[in-house]
């Protein structure tokens, strides 16, 4: 009697243990994981479906692991989801209404399940136009993030070579999809020469020839930055 209470009570407080670490293990994941399609019942599942050995912690493998499966299901998910919502917007025919012969005033059922009806396609077209938008958007976004690279690299080439500078001059910017990549560079250079010497001083051209316009403002600040630390008056 008394050892069949006492597994029972192992049993229960190793549960216990299991449930915390468990839970543990999914605050972390959902941290790593970021924003995510995934219910937090999936993710469970996949804790559980995926445990560590007994008293041991999670490692940056597993990690590692977790997360890249968990974002290539995701990448996968969005996509079947995206192209059957494409599907079916291609597809998708709504059902005519056939014209009412002259009949006798139609009872009132039957206007409120043609009301009905008329109320769920406008339901429908309204969250199609929804999912459209949020996915042209998401296009948008995309597109952006490609010119901010292009431009940033094409005006490096032009000697806009301090970083911070470069930052802040397309920080928030909106690129108009419109032009050429030459194009936005000789728009936002004459703001790049604005900016550094705004930050920087007129002490040191923006941009030179030789390429050492805001090179030498960078190796200074470099070299300052050592000897602050190496001399103890430069806190990391």
């Amino acid at each position: 009697m008394q050892k069949a209470l006492s597994d029972s009570f192992f049993i229960q407080h190793k549960h216990k243990i299991n449930t915390m670490e468990q839970e543990k293990i999914l605050s972390t994941l959902s941290e790593k994981l970021g924003e995510t399609s995934f219910s937090p019942q999936t993710l469970q599942t996949y804790v559980e479906l995926n445990p560590i050995a007994e008293g041991s912690e999670p490692d940056e493998a597993y990690w590692n692991k977790a997360v890249n499966f968990l974002k290539g299901m995701q990448g996968q998910y969005n996509h079947d989801v995206a192209t059957r919502v494409e599907d079916f917007k291609k597809n998708y025919k709504p059902q005519p209404t056939p014209p009412t012969p002259p009949t006798p005033p139609v009872p009132p059922k039957n206007d409120d399940e043609l009301e009905k009806k008329l109320k769920e396609d406008d339901e429908l077209e309204k969250k199609l136009k929804e999912l459209e938008a949020r996915l042209d958007a998401e296009d948008s976004k995309k597109v952006q993030a490609d010119l901010l690279k292009k431009v940033t690299a094409a005006m490096k080439a032009k000697q806009a070579n301090d970083d911070y500078v470069l930052s802040k001059t397309l920080q928030g910017v909106t690129f108009d999809t419109k032009k050429t990549v030459d194009e936005l560079v000789t728009e936002f250079l004459p703001k790049y020469d604005a900016e550094y010497k705004a930050c920087r001083g007129y002490g040191t051209a923006p941009r030179t020839s030789d390429g050492s316009g805001g090179t030498q403002h960078n190796a200074a600040s470099r070299y300052f930055e050592r000897k602050g630390k190496k001399e103890g008056w430069k806190k990391n």
